[in-house]
């Protein structure tokens, strides 16, 4: 049991920031100077990012407030991926119940997995579906090992 992050908590703040509008790096800027998050340099967190082509981006850590659980790490980036220009929006958590989480998400949503890729320590889940309106894409990253660490990395990708 983890005992740090509420799962219903962590998938509306996901929801919430990355997913209901699609990625929106104007918005989400504007949120987080209004919800007072910590700017951090992206060099810290760049391996966060979904996709490699980056031409801007942001990066925050959270306090415990109402919409994000402490110490919730926001990203927002804007890109290219294979040629089209794309935003991303990443929301990094830990000491959470990843298995938890993918089955909240699930429930949530009508994500259809398209990709999958396994290393030792780490899966990477890439999805399909539409939320907001848009067509989005969702890479979802967590331990390989349900005793490990509790941790998730949930991205959302879509057309600029």
């Amino acid at each position: 049991m983890y005992a740090g992050v509420d799962v219903k908590r962590a998938l509306e703040a996901f929801h919430s920031t990355c997913l209901a509008h699609g990625p929106d790096f104007d918005r989400t800027t504007e949120a987080a100077g209004r919800l007072g998050w910590t700017p951090v340099a992206f060099g810290a967190f760049s391996d966060l990012s979904p996709i490699a082509n980056v031409n801007d981006a942001k990066t925050w850590t959270t306090a415990a407030d109402d919409t994000m659980p402490k110490g919730t790490i926001v990203e927002v980036t804007k890109g290219r991926l294979n040629g089209k220009a794309v935003q991303t929006c990443t929301v990094a958590m830990t000491d959470i119940d990843h298995e938890a989480f993918l089955k909240g998400f699930f429930t949530r949503t009508d994500a259809e997995k398209i990709n999958e890729n396994r290393d030792g320590t780490q899966i990477s889940r890439l999805y399909i579906l539409i939320a907001g309106g848009r067509e989005q894409f969702v890479n979802l990253k967590f331990p390989a090992s349900q005793t490990a660490e509790g941790s998730i990395v949930a991205s959302s990708i879509a057309d600029d």
